[in-house]
Protein backbone atom coordinates (compact mmCIF):
# COMPACT_ATOMS: atom_id res chain seq x y z
CA UNK A 1 0.00 0.00 0.00
CA UNK A 2 2.45 2.20 0.63
CA UNK A 3 4.48 2.11 -2.20
CA UNK A 4 1.58 2.48 -4.18
CA UNK A 5 0.35 5.79 -2.30
CA UNK A 6 3.65 7.15 -3.15
CA UNK A 7 3.62 6.18 -6.05
CA UNK A 8 0.26 7.49 -7.21
CA UNK A 9 1.41 10.68 -5.92
CA UNK A 10 5.07 11.10 -7.64
CA UNK A 11 3.06 9.95 -10.89
CA UNK A 12 0.43 13.14 -10.32
CA UNK A 13 2.99 16.07 -9.75
CA UNK A 14 5.60 14.88 -11.76
CA UNK A 15 3.01 13.64 -15.08
CA UNK A 16 3.46 17.25 -16.79
CA UNK A 17 6.97 18.20 -16.35
CA UNK A 18 7.40 18.31 -20.23
CA UNK A 19 10.83 16.43 -20.15
CA UNK A 20 12.56 14.38 -22.36
CA UNK A 21 11.79 10.36 -21.63
CA UNK A 22 15.32 9.27 -20.21
CA UNK A 23 16.53 12.58 -19.66
CA UNK A 24 17.87 12.37 -16.34
CA UNK A 25 16.89 15.65 -14.14
CA UNK A 26 20.10 18.10 -13.00
CA UNK A 27 18.27 17.64 -9.53
CA UNK A 28 18.50 22.08 -9.70
CA UNK A 29 16.66 23.68 -11.35
CA UNK A 30 17.39 26.72 -12.75
CA UNK A 31 15.97 29.98 -11.13
CA UNK A 32 12.88 31.65 -12.57
CA UNK A 33 13.51 33.43 -15.23
CA UNK A 34 10.94 37.01 -14.61
CA UNK A 35 8.70 36.34 -17.62
CA UNK A 36 8.44 33.18 -16.33
CA UNK A 37 4.56 33.57 -15.25
CA UNK A 38 4.69 32.11 -11.87
CA UNK A 39 2.91 31.92 -9.73
CA UNK A 40 0.00 31.26 -11.92
CA UNK A 41 -3.85 29.71 -11.44
CA UNK A 42 -4.42 31.58 -8.23
CA UNK A 43 -1.56 29.86 -6.62
CA UNK A 44 -0.03 32.03 -3.88
CA UNK A 45 3.53 33.44 -4.02
CA UNK A 46 5.98 32.63 -2.20
CA UNK A 47 7.81 35.79 -0.73
CA UNK A 48 10.71 34.40 0.88
CA UNK A 49 12.42 31.66 -1.94
CA UNK A 50 13.96 29.20 0.00
CA UNK A 51 17.46 27.68 -1.60
CA UNK A 52 16.86 23.71 -1.45
CA UNK A 53 20.20 22.64 -1.68
CA UNK A 54 20.84 20.92 1.72
CA UNK A 55 17.62 18.71 0.65
CA UNK A 56 18.58 17.39 -2.64
CA UNK A 57 21.87 16.61 -0.67
CA UNK A 58 20.69 14.56 2.09
CA UNK A 59 17.02 14.49 1.89
CA UNK A 60 16.45 12.52 4.99
CA UNK A 61 17.99 15.79 7.30
CA UNK A 62 14.38 16.90 6.81
CA UNK A 63 12.91 15.68 10.60
CA UNK A 64 15.59 14.39 12.47
CA UNK A 65 14.45 10.87 15.02
CA UNK A 66 13.83 13.37 18.02
CA UNK A 67 11.81 15.46 15.73
CA UNK A 68 9.98 12.57 14.22
CA UNK A 69 9.29 11.10 17.63
CA UNK A 70 7.69 14.06 18.99
CA UNK A 71 5.07 13.99 17.05
CA UNK A 72 3.97 10.95 18.67
CA UNK A 73 5.15 8.31 16.00
CA UNK A 74 8.35 6.21 16.63
CA UNK A 75 11.18 5.73 14.10
CA UNK A 76 12.34 2.43 13.28
CA UNK A 77 14.43 3.97 10.35
CA UNK A 78 15.14 6.59 7.47
CA UNK A 79 16.30 5.70 4.04
CA UNK A 80 17.10 7.70 1.06
CA UNK A 81 14.73 7.19 -1.77
CA UNK A 82 15.19 7.80 -5.66
CA UNK A 83 12.22 8.92 -6.27
CA UNK A 84 10.81 10.23 -10.44
CA UNK A 85 10.41 13.80 -8.86
CA UNK A 86 13.43 14.11 -6.95
CA UNK A 87 15.78 12.65 -4.35
CA UNK A 88 13.79 11.70 -1.18
CA UNK A 89 13.45 10.37 2.20
CA UNK A 90 11.63 7.35 3.35
CA UNK A 91 10.26 7.31 7.25
CA UNK A 92 9.59 3.73 8.40
CA UNK A 93 7.75 3.85 11.77
CA UNK A 94 8.23 0.74 14.42
CA UNK A 95 5.61 -1.97 14.70
CA UNK A 96 4.80 -1.62 11.25
CA UNK A 97 2.48 1.22 11.75
CA UNK A 98 2.75 3.29 8.60
CA UNK A 99 5.41 5.41 6.57
CA UNK A 100 6.00 8.92 5.48
CA UNK A 101 7.83 9.91 2.22
CA UNK A 102 9.12 13.34 1.55
CA UNK A 103 10.89 14.52 -1.53
CA UNK A 104 11.26 18.47 -3.22
CA UNK A 105 9.67 17.79 -6.70
CA UNK A 106 12.25 18.93 -8.81
CA UNK A 107 11.08 17.34 -11.80
CA UNK A 108 7.95 19.85 -11.90
CA UNK A 109 9.40 23.29 -12.42
CA UNK A 110 5.54 25.06 -11.91
CA UNK A 111 5.99 24.05 -8.15
CA UNK A 112 2.56 24.61 -6.33
CA UNK A 113 0.93 26.22 -9.64
CA UNK A 114 0.71 23.15 -11.10
CA UNK A 115 -1.69 21.79 -8.96
CA UNK A 116 -3.91 24.87 -8.63
CA UNK A 117 -3.51 24.47 -12.52
CA UNK A 118 -5.17 21.36 -12.46
CA UNK A 119 -7.54 22.17 -10.06
CA UNK A 120 -8.64 25.06 -12.63
CA UNK A 121 -8.75 22.35 -15.00
CA UNK A 122 -11.25 20.27 -13.37
CA UNK A 123 -8.79 16.80 -13.59
CA UNK A 124 -5.77 15.55 -11.84
CA UNK A 125 -7.25 16.00 -8.17
CA UNK A 126 -10.01 14.55 -6.53
CA UNK A 127 -9.22 16.35 -3.53
CA UNK A 128 -7.60 20.15 -3.34
CA UNK A 129 -7.23 22.06 -0.21
CA UNK A 130 -5.34 25.02 0.55
CA UNK A 131 -4.23 24.80 4.56
CA UNK A 132 -2.31 27.18 6.81
CA UNK A 133 1.04 28.41 5.81
CA UNK A 134 3.77 26.15 7.18
CA UNK A 135 6.52 27.84 9.00
CA UNK A 136 5.68 30.67 6.76
CA UNK A 137 5.17 29.08 3.77
CA UNK A 138 2.16 27.92 1.29
CA UNK A 139 1.05 24.54 1.38
CA UNK A 140 -2.02 22.55 -0.15
CA UNK A 141 -3.44 18.94 0.66
CA UNK A 142 -4.66 17.14 -2.31
CA UNK A 143 -5.09 13.29 -4.10
CA UNK A 144 -5.84 11.90 -6.72
CA UNK A 145 -8.34 9.48 -5.14
CA UNK A 146 -6.91 6.55 -2.27
CA UNK A 147 -8.82 9.26 0.09
CA UNK A 148 -8.82 7.81 3.79
CA UNK A 149 -7.76 7.18 6.91
CA UNK A 150 -4.28 7.02 7.85
CA UNK A 151 -3.52 8.81 3.97
CA UNK A 152 -2.88 12.23 3.20
CA UNK A 153 -0.58 13.74 0.59
CA UNK A 154 0.53 17.67 1.41
CA UNK A 155 2.84 20.12 -0.97
CA UNK A 156 4.59 23.24 0.46
CA UNK A 157 5.74 25.82 -1.70
CA UNK A 158 9.36 25.96 -0.80
CA UNK A 159 9.62 28.73 -4.37
CA UNK A 160 7.66 29.50 -6.83
CA UNK A 161 8.90 26.72 -9.06
CA UNK A 162 9.52 24.21 -6.41
CA UNK A 163 7.20 22.18 -3.88
CA UNK A 164 8.31 19.79 -1.03
CA UNK A 165 5.93 17.02 -1.59
CA UNK A 166 5.15 14.77 2.08
CA UNK A 167 3.05 11.42 1.73
CA UNK A 168 1.81 9.37 4.44
CA UNK A 169 0.05 5.92 4.68
CA UNK A 170 -0.41 5.05 8.45
CA UNK A 171 -2.29 1.64 9.49
CA UNK A 172 -4.58 1.13 11.95
CA UNK A 173 -2.41 0.75 14.86
CA UNK A 174 -0.96 4.12 14.15
CA UNK A 175 -1.32 6.31 16.83
CA UNK A 176 -1.72 9.25 13.90
CA UNK A 177 -4.41 7.02 11.95
CA UNK A 178 -6.76 9.47 12.13
CA UNK A 179 -4.46 12.71 11.88
CA UNK A 180 -2.25 11.77 8.77
CA UNK A 181 -2.95 15.13 7.75
CA UNK A 182 -1.54 16.60 10.97
CA UNK A 183 1.43 14.97 10.84
CA UNK A 184 2.73 15.46 7.77
CA UNK A 185 1.94 19.14 8.88
CA UNK A 186 4.91 18.58 11.73
CA UNK A 187 7.00 16.97 8.83
CA UNK A 188 6.71 20.10 6.58
CA UNK A 189 7.37 22.44 9.60
CA UNK A 190 10.46 20.41 10.33
CA UNK A 191 11.38 20.26 6.58
CA UNK A 192 11.09 24.15 6.29
CA UNK A 193 12.58 24.89 9.74
CA UNK A 194 16.01 22.53 8.11
CA UNK A 195 15.92 24.27 5.11
CA UNK A 196 15.93 27.94 7.00
CA UNK A 197 18.95 26.90 8.76
CA UNK A 198 20.82 25.96 5.61
CA UNK A 199 19.98 29.21 3.75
Amino acid sequence: MTVLAVAASVALIAGCNGENPGKPSTGQPASSPAGSGLPRAGAPKVATPLKTTALETNACDAASESEVNSTGVTLKTAEPQDIAGGKGCLWIFTNTSGTVTGNLNVSQPDGLSHLYALKAQGSGVTTFQPVADIAGYPAVVYANGGEGPGVCTLAIGVRDDMMYVLTTQLFSGSPKYNDACGLLTKFGEFAVQHLKAAQ
